[in-house]
């Protein structure tokens, strides 16, 4: 809203400063959890609960950087999406090798997986926001998969573990970020009220 002088209030400009200083330190926050996480070998409870939160901050900065990314409740189920389907790798826990892939992750971290919950979204009209969310936070899940760890099954049943280098991955979360900060920083819209 602006002052007499017809400028932006202070506190207004300082607010919007401080939205956007919020993608910068999830990233920040990202980066310490990974550094933490390949410093030793961790216990697998250990190791989710610095990578769950990575994942969650993973999907958080594309949500954050893509002006199309939907209204409530659609980023809410892409953050669920996000971390959900880790519950998979409770069978992996307790049975190994019978439901693995290719580089040791179970084979429903594919895209198969972001194939059946987009179709189930198409068919089912009246849940397709919850399962359009949900394919998009466990393909976004599979990106930050895609540059830790083992490797994914991506294509799945096909063979083979699909990896890319992490320092791809920091350079596109890093392109987001700057995306997301310029995005937080753009002028809201003018109401289309004049003053006289």
């Amino acid at each position: 809203m602006p002052d007499d002088r017809g400028g932006v209030r202070p506190w207004r400009a300082r607010l919007s400063w401080a939205r956007a200083v919020l993608p910068v330190a999830a990233l920040a926050v990202l980066a310490v959890l990974d550094v933490v996480q390949e410093s030793r070998r961790w216990p697998i409870l250990v190791t989710g609960l610095l990578d769950e939160p990575a994942h969650l901050i993973t999907a958080g900065l594309v949500l954050a950087a893509v002006p199309l990314a939907g209204t409530w409740p659609f980023p809410a189920w892409v953050l669920a999406g996000a971390v959900a389907i880790d519950l998979d790798h409770v069978p992996l826990y307790l049975w190994h090798d019978a439901v693995s892939g290719d580089g040791g992750r179970p084979v429903t971290h594919s895209l198969l997986t972001v194939l059946v919950l987009l179709a189930a979204a198409a068919a089912v009209r009246r849940h397709r926001i919850p399962l359009a969310g949900l394919a998009c936070g466990v393909a976004l899940h599979l990106l930050r998969d895609l540059a830790t760890g083992p490797g994914v099954p991506l294509l799945w049943p096909l063979p083979g573990a699909a990896q890319v280098p992490y320092l791809l991955y920091a350079a596109v979360l890093g392109g987001l970020t700057l995306a997301a900060v310029a995005r937080l920083l753009r002028p809201a819209p003018r109401s289309g009220v004049t003053r006289p």
